[in-house]
């Protein structure tokens, strides 16, 4: 089964492009998790807030579902994403093999 679900805010605008018959939105959503050594919650010593880690995932949504965020969304706002993981290897014009790994949008909320 490859299901993903994540929660997070855009890193930027939704980036759109139109390839012939497919319209193509891509996200950039940041999720953050505590950092936890040793079992435990690290804190911040001034704040004493739990110090977080981000993680960057790229998100494509394909067609009608990407338009809504176009027209409405924009660095900052908070989604909900769910979808599965793609992996992807190509070769760039060196002859470098290059990989990738992006989120496949089946399903996006506003919150």
């Amino acid at each position: 089964m490859n299901n993903v679900n994540l929660v997070g805010r855009l890193a930027k605008d939704p980036a759109a492009r139109d390839t012939g018959e497919t319209r193509v939105t891509e996200l950039i959503l940041v999720t953050e998790r505590p950092v936890i050594r040793d079992g435990k919650v690290q804190k911040d010593a001034e704040t004493g807030y739990a110090l977080k880690d981000a993680e960057f995932h790229k998100v494509t949504v394909f067609n009608g579902m990407g338009l809504p965020l176009r027209e409405h969304k924009k660095k900052g706002d908070q989604l909900a994403v769910t979808g599965r993981i793609h992996y992807s290897r190509w070769k760039d014009a060196d002859g470098t093999e290059r990989f990738g790994t992006e989120i496949i949008a089946e399903n996006v909320m506003f919150i």
